[in-house]
């Protein structure tokens, strides 16, 4: 039987990065400042079966960093 893969959304701690992971591994790189982030030490801002579901957190928390959440909202609902 097949395992389905499992994605969490994390945020750097160095450098605040947002990032997509696979909860089944121990360890990932921060590909802004290049540190390695421990997922056992590291909370999960979102957990999802779904690659997309994922991709679109991560748009939503650079949008809200950048002021353009209500923008990417919208956009999300135009491309359902």
């Amino acid at each position: 039987m097949k395992q389905h893969k499992k994605y969490a959304v994390i945020v750097c701690n160095t450098c605040k990065q947002p990032k997509i992971t696979e909860t089944k591994q121990k360890t990932t790189k921060c590909m802004r400042c290049g540190k390695t982030l421990q997922l056992s030490k590291t909370s999960f801002v979102y957990e999802t079966n779904t690659l997309s579901e994922a991709q679109q957190v991560i748009g939503q928390i650079n949008a809200s960093k950048d002021d353009h959440l209500d923008e990417f909202k919208t956009f999300l609902k135009k491309s359902r």
